[in-house]
């Protein structure tokens, strides 16, 4: 029996449980405030886990991702990529990844000066898959987004003797994790039949930055371009393209509300090589322009981050003070109108002017 048809007759825990990561090569890398490292692509899936600070990690066919700490990316292709700090950064060569080094404490590799910005785990394994399962059909930057450890869990897994075992089968278990809750990756591993629209649509949300065309999203999911476009429109109610810019447009305001990057470098990661472009887009999308959509979010946090009971007296101070000012503009239109409690229509007497050296009390005004 074919191996992907022996694929489909198992549970996926069955699938799972034969996805293994193996080796014990390991680093730590000290990151400057703008560094960047490039690392040689390889028959390895590379491992990087922000410890602190953010990176950006960047893999040659396109695959972007802006990762915090206690995040970690999985580059399942092999892929030559590279780490950065900051936009446009040198990306020096990972030597310690270039091939196999199996240690027992994570060394550390730093790269650019001053500083450190951003530290991150990184390791280059050996991974085996079920039966049937091409590693090219897999996404080649995986992001797990649930990860079923604490955010510190790895860099306390890092210290002491035996640190990269313990690293390996804590990577094998987030990377399980990642593929479980991936539903393209399950449709994969367990060869369930797919639908190129929904494959389709999966690579888009999990790539937004990548140039796609429609041409290339046709070849990705194994269909000619014309009967693809017609499948994915009618199946969507959009074209392939109008749905690429609407996804790069939802991608690029997630970062924007989370309010870590400048908008030059969300462009970027939209897939747009012009922040002007991109703005221009961003505004015909939104109604509102990137800066105008942060600061809104800047202000709404502001707000939740006030106190309850701050904000309970600062609005019962506004009541007040408005009372007052009713009040106030109550008492000046009577006077005007009646001329005083007493008056009959005309103008009030003066009062008579007091006698020299008395002294008149009203509340704490001395006149």
């Amino acid at each position: 029996m074919p191996a992907a048809a022996q694929n489909a007759r198992h549970s996926l825990s069955e699938l799972l449980a034969q996805v293994r990561l193996a080796g014990r090569t390991w680093c730590y890398g000290d990151f400057g405030a703008h560094a960047g490292c490039a690392v040689a692509g390889g028959d390895a899936v590379f491992v990087h886990a922000v410890v602190h600070g953010q990176i950006r990690v960047a893999c040659t066919g396109g695959a972007l991702a802006q990762l915090g700490p206690g995040e970690i990316a999985f580059v399942l292709s092999g892929e030559a990529h590279a780490l950065r700090t900051a936009p446009g950064a040198a990306a020096q060569p990972h030597e310690t990844l270039r091939q196999e080094n199996p240690v027992d404490v994570p060394p550390v590799q730093a790269f650019g000066e001053g500083r450190v910005a951003a530290r991150v785990l990184s390791a280059r394994l050996a991974a085996s898959w079920p039966g049937g399962v091409a590693r090219a059909s897999l996404p080649s930057l995986l992001v797990p987004r649930a990860a079923p450890l604490a955010p510190d869990g790895m860099a306390l897994a890092g210290i002491g003797a035996g640190a990269a075992a313990l690293l390996t089968r804590l990577a094998e278990a987030l990377l399980v994790a990642g593929l479980r809750a991936d539903p393209a990756c399950r449709r994969i591993l367990s060869s369930e039949k797919r639908d190129p629209v929904d494959e389709a649509l999966h690579l888009i949300a999990a790539s937004p930055a990548h140039p796609w065309t429609v041409e290339s999203l046709a070849r990705a999911v194994g269909m000619g371009r014309s009967n693809f476009a017609a499948h994915f429109t009618a199946g969507v109610g959009k074209a392939p393209m109008e749905v690429v810019a609407a996804r790069r447009m939802e991608h690029a305001a997630m970062l924007l509300r989370q309010g870590r990057m400048k908008i030059a470098e969300i462009a970027e990661l939209a897939g747009y090589g012009s922040e002007a472009a991109f703005s221009r887009r961003f505004s015909r999308h939104f109604g509102v322009s990137p800066s105008q959509m942060r600061e809104a979010t800047r202000l709404a946090r502001a707000e939740a981050a006030s106190p309850p009971a701050f904000r309970a007296l600062l609005a019962g101070a506004r009541s007040r003070a408005a009372a007052r000012e009713g009040a106030a503009g109550g008492d000046g239109e009577g006077e005007g109108e009646g001329g005083g409690s007493g008056g009959s229509g005309g103008a009030a007497e003066p009062a008579p002017p007091l006698p020299p050296g008395h002294v008149f009390l009203a509340g704490s005004r001395r006149d």
